[in-house]
């Protein structure tokens, strides 16, 4: 008898820490996490202005074994630029401006913007695709500085078939935060969990 009862607690137990259920935090989630490893064409410290940066991610549409087919996903997103290479202070940060830092192109995907004046990008989104669903944009730069572009944070897809967490890295080897100067401030080194969140390019003229 005792011999069942220790099998019965050694279910009990398995099933409590090997749980398949995704909404450990109470936030409706019914899908699997979905991350986009961005890569980066063009991946290179500095470039020139008028130059392009690229950068593309994309996961399959299926999740659990679902086939996700409307709704919409989001990443929490900024692009930056400050007057300084490196940076020294977050004084001269500021959110860079389409059409007069950069321009923004969606090739597939979307954004959102704030209500701000002027407004700027601070969401990506997606939307499935037949068997994909693709994040694609380009930065045109437009004026000389140090551009940050990320930050990601993760946030929610909702559609029909469910709720799930969006989260997005770049997958380089170097983000460059060796541009990250700012006293006091260390910057993210190798395994950390924001290293790998942003991307950082000089422009120059």
């Amino acid at each position: 008898m005792k011999k069942y009862w220790y099998i019965l607690l050694l279910c009990g137990l398995t099933a409590l820490f090997t749980s398949c259920d995704p909404d450990v935090a109470g936030e409706g989630v019914t899908l699997s996490p979905v991350t986009f490893a961005f890569k980066v064409s063009n991946d290179t410290p500095y470039l020139k202005v008028g130059d392009t940066l690229n950068i593309r991610a994309a996961a399959s549409s299926t999740v659990d074994d679902i086939t996700l087919t409307d709704g919409e996903g989001i990443i929490w997103a900024s692009i930056t630029r400050g007057e300084n290479i490196p940076r020294v202070s977050f004084d001269e940060i500021s959110r860079a401006v389409e059409d007069v830092d950069c321009l923004f192109i969606i090739n597939r995907g979307g954004a959102k913007w704030a209500n701000s004046n002027p407004p700027y990008v601070y969401r990506f989104t997606g939307k499935p695709e037949g068997d994909s669903i693709i994040m694609d944009y380009s930065f045109v730069f437009l004026k000389p500085g140090l551009y940050k572009i990320g930050g990601f944070q993760s946030s929610f897809y909702e559609g029909s078939k469910g709720k799930g967490r969006w989260d997005a890295f770049f997958a380089v080897q170097d983000p460059h935060w060796w541009f990250y100067e700012i006293p006091g401030v260390p910057a993210p080194e190798p395994g950390d969990a924001g290293y790998l969140k942003s991307y950082l390019v000089a422009v120059t003229e």
